[in-house]
């Protein structure tokens, strides 16, 4: 009876173990679940030649202010059944509120390449989640992580070789921000930023949907990619550099593209179907002409398919696009693989939504439930706790989107997209 109590006392001992990081790391180290969460304050610096090795499970959690600077190795990877959090340690999560990971560039960071690799893991609530402005020791690699409530997921100046992999951008401020020097964002789902995707050198195969600024503006090669309910699309300019824009959907955004300078000879903007914009299915803004032939308009009227673009005919300031000749794959309906969308962690009910004053949110966990509400550049509206079931009355603000975010006590999340009408 007395070893039972003794190995009853001990599972409950490590159940709600914790630890403290702050100053610098010395020496290579192992983060387990055991020791989990661990709370950083301060700046905690990995000198270099040191590794630090996280294991699934654990969450990393950052006081206000604080942050991680690593001028070592970082081995991030959690499984789909437990992945890893880097996050803020606030009961009431607030949208940048720890700095986020800064990788410095040293002479051996055990070894040039790998400097950072994370597989199944979450960054959330910074305010740049990974900072490579200043590391060169590529490749850097992100797999089937999930983004979420950060002003920026990246800054990166030039860093050689970043690449994004089957990962989630979820109401981020900005999500990816110039990775142009052989990096690439390959089958990830841009959900609900309020800008998605800049400046990238390679994307493929991803999903861009309820951005409140612009979903994506690309530089390099850009294919295969499905853009919808946007205010804007692809927000670009065609200039120097030489684009390949081939085979993407642009359909059902407000704008579908809004061209600021374009440069015939050195791009090839092909084989995109676009189409079925409310506003402009192109808007130019550029004093040079645009040709935009052997593209899928949705129709081979090319009055019609003229009517829907913005140019030189509406502006005299601007150019004039080209739509001839007309693509006849308008008759092959365009597949683009949609990667999944993660599942939220709680099951929740908003209502209505669109609303006007006042609004509901339910949720099927007896759990005390933090609320917060974002406009659409982050800033908080709002915060209140629940349990199960709130109606938020006399909600006067201006028409538009806003997030929300929805955490329960063990950790478990909900980001969702508000419309006051």
């Amino acid at each position: 009876m007395k070893f039972i109590l003794f190995a009853f006392s001990f599972i409950a001992t490590i159940s709600f173990a914790q630890t403290s990081l702050s100053g610098g790391i010395y020496a290579s180290e192992t983060w387990d679940a055991v020791g989990s969460p661990y709370t950083v304050s301060g700046n905690l610096v990995v000198f270099e030649g040191v590794e630090i090795t996280v294991e699934p499970g654990v969450i990393v959690q950052f006081d206000p202010g604080a942050g991680l600077e690593l001028r070592g190795k970082l081995s991030s990877i959690g499984t789909e059944a437990d992945p890893i959090s880097f996050t803020t340690s606030l009961s009431t999560p607030i949208m940048g509120s720890w700095n986020g990971i800064k990788v410095i560039g040293t002479t051996n960071p055990l070894g040039v390449g790998n400097q950072v690799t994370m597989e199944y893991t979450k960054g959330m609530y910074a305010q740049t989640f990974i900072n490579l402005d200043v590391a060169y020791h590529g490749p850097y690699n992100f797999k089937h992580c999930y983004f979420a409530q950060n002003q920026k997921v990246n800054e990166d100046g030039g860093s050689p070789s970043t690449n994004f992999d089957y990962c989630t951008f979820e109401a981020n401020h900005q999500a990816l921000d110039w990775c142009q020097f052989d990096n690439r964002a390959s089958h990830c789902s841009f959900i609900n930023n309020y800008i998605g995707l800049v400046g990238i050198e390679k994307v493929d195969t991803c999903y861009f949907s309820g951005h409140t600024s612009f979903a994506m503006s690309p530089y390099g090669v850009t294919t295969g990619c499905k853009i919808e309910n946007n205010v804007i699309g692809v927000k670009t300019g065609f200039n120097a550099v030489n684009h390949t824009f081939v085979n993407n959907t642009v359909i059902n955004n407000e704008v579908g593209m809004q061209i600021s300078s374009f440069f015939n000879g050195s791009h090839n903007v092909t084989g995109n179907t676009i189409c079925n914009n409310s506003t402009y299915n192109v808007k130019l803004l550029s004093s040079n002409n645009a040709d935009l032939g052997m593209n899928c308009w949705c129709s081979t009227d090319e009055n019609q398919i003229l009517s829907t673009i913005y140019d030189g005919y509406d502006n005299t300031s601007y150019g004039l696009v080209t739509v001839s000749p007309v693509s006849n794959i308008c008759d092959q309906p365009l597949i683009v693989n949609t990667p999944e969308l993660p599942i939220s962690d709680l099951s929740v009910s908003v209502y209505p939504n669109p609303f006007s004053e006042t609004i509901h949110f339910k949720t099927e966990t007896e759990s005390i439930i933090s609320l917060s509400i974002f406009d659409a550049f982050g800033r908080l509206i709002l915060t209140d706790e629940f349990q199960s079931e709130i109606r938020i009355e006399g909600l006067d603000l201006d028409k538009g989107i806003y997030l929300y975010t929805l955490t329960s006590e063990d950790g478990s999340s909900f980001v969702g997209k508000l419309i006051k009408q």
